[in-house]
């Protein structure tokens, strides 16, 4: 059986999440827009879902929508905010250590006639604070910052980016999909405007993104005459996968102080046996401990992936939304790191199932194909 070590990637689906995901589909089947009973029951279950989902992000429930996907959530987010804003305010502030779908948004943003300003981060992959403040001006229309980078792990100072945003009335967008049922996430503290995480990552179906839009703060639907969850998303509601990835969200809430506790012993696992030679990126200490970044010494990370698969373990050489196109690459360059050491960069991902044995096993075949590599 394959080792897996690709949890930031995605998630194997809970017993628990299928089982609500097949009795929905059976029982719970009408459009929450109909008004027979079978329409009033989906609206009322999605609606106790909102409720769920507000208890998990401590946020109102009236601002819980649905969408496809994380992806597609901070695309609407995103432009929801945007048509919200005056739109003689043209300049969005940002990283470049930001998950794929934003910065593809980012991109067609710019192609529009917005700015884009990207804040430096240190070696760490944590922005300059000083620099955030100096360009987030009177022309800022919105502020997207992500809260744990998918590449590395580092955690981003969101509430206090946040906080000095609100100062300047600017609305901050936050991606939390790499955080959520890992490390504490409570939307009244952050004090994002918005918030997207994903059913996937935590055990939940494929196919459902949760979004979080401030009730008090004012957006526009990105497409005219859309019905559906108050004009944010068009299209027939996902019963039976927002009840899946509700059931699953709500598991990984309750067991995230333990996962998380887990996880910080693998790290440390990881680090006291890591050969000297192999660099862990990021601050262990400023860090989810969910994602390890590696940089490897003379191995090409696409290398050393393909060889960990035939040796039936998982690992990635970076986001699998961007595979191939440099993500990796693009936030360790941002992070000071040369072109020719980043491609040797891989990513390990851990989860509740990871054990000792599961790192055991990564290490020798990291240390194996070093050793051989050498050779030559």
């Amino acid at each position: 059986m394959m080792i897996y070590l690709d949890y930031a990637a995605t998630a194997p689906m809970r017993q628990s999440a299928i089982n609500a995901y097949a009795e929905t589909a059976k029982q719970v089947f009408g459009n929450t827009q109909s008004l027979h009973d079978a329409g009033s029951a989906a609206a009322n279950l999605l609606e106790a879902c909102r409720r769920t989902w507000g208890s998990f992000l401590n946020a109102r429930s009236e601002g819980i929508y649905f969408t496809g996907n994380a992806s597609e959530g901070n695309q609407l987010a995103i432009r929801s905010l945007l048509r919200g804003r005056n739109k003689e305010l043209r300049e969005i502030v940002t990283t470049k250590l930001e998950h794929a779908s934003v910065l593809t948004a980012l991109h067609e943003l710019e192609k529009e006639g917005y700015r884009i300003r990207y804040v430096p981060v240190d070696t760490d992959g944590i922005l300059d604070f000083e620099q955030f403040q100096s360009l987030v001006t009177k022309q800022t229309a919105l502020v997207v910052i992500q809260l744990v980078n998918s590449e590395m792990g580092a955690i981003q100072p969101v509430t206090k980016c946040a906080a000095y945003a609100k100062e300047k009335a600017v609305p901050l967008h936050c991606d939390i999909v790499q955080a959520l049922g890992k490390i504490p996430v409570d939307m009244s503290q952050l004090g994002a405007a918005s918030a997207v995480c994903s059913g996937h990552k935590i055990g939940g179906p494929k196919g459902v993104g949760i979004v979080w839009m401030d009730p008090s703060i004012h957006w526009e639907s990105v497409y005219e005459g859309t019905t559906h969850q108050q004009g944010f998303r068009a299209g027939t509601v996902d019963m039976p996968g927002i009840v899946s990835a509700t059931i699953a969200g709500k598991e990984a809430a309750a067991e995230q102080r333990e996962v998380a506790e887990h996880a910080e012993e693998l790290q440390r696992y990881l680090m006291e046996r890591l050969p000297e030679e192999v660099l862990l990126t990021g601050n262990p200490s400023g860090k989810s401990p969910f994602i390890q970044g590696l940089l490897l010494p003379h191995v090409e990370g696409q290398w050393m992936m393909l060889e960990c698969n035939r040796q039936q373990i998982a690992i990635s050489t970076g986001t699998a939304c961007k595979i191939g196109a440099g993500e990796a690459m693009s936030a360790m360059n941002a992070m000071g790191v040369e072109q020719d050491v980043a491609r040797k960069f891989i990513r390990i991902s851990l989860a509740r199932n990871t054990t000792r044995q599961d790192i055991d096993a990564f290490l020798q075949v990291l240390r194996s194909s070093l050793a051989k590599s050498a050779l030559y």
